[in-house]
């Protein structure tokens, strides 16, 4: 499924437009991901829940030089699914 399916199965389940139905995807998506952005987390019950957490600096190795490469920290994006949709898919 792709955001053009969910902007469809608005317009044809709920009457709306396809330019309505794209807008309300659209700002329901920017939502989530400036509320991640932020350092909020975003629960979405019987679904899951977004969040973001710093990663640790470390050191790495270039695989084809063998030198060290540092990386420093940077946010990552985490998404825990709930419970009852684990269940769902697993019966």
């Amino acid at each position: 499924m792709v955001k053009k399916d969910l902007i469809s199965y608005l317009s044809y389940n709920f009457g709306f437009t396809k330019s309505v139905s794209n807008e309300v995807i659209s700002n329901i998506f920017n939502e989530i991901k400036d509320a991640i952005t932020r350092g909020d987390i975003v629960k979405i019950k019987d679904f899951g829940v977004f969040k973001s957490k710093m990663s640790n600096p470390r050191v790495c190795r270039d695989p084809r030089t063998g030198s060290r490469v540092d990386v420093s920290s940077k946010k990552k994006i985490l998404f825990k699914v709930s419970n009852s949709l684990k269940r769902f898919i697993n019966s």
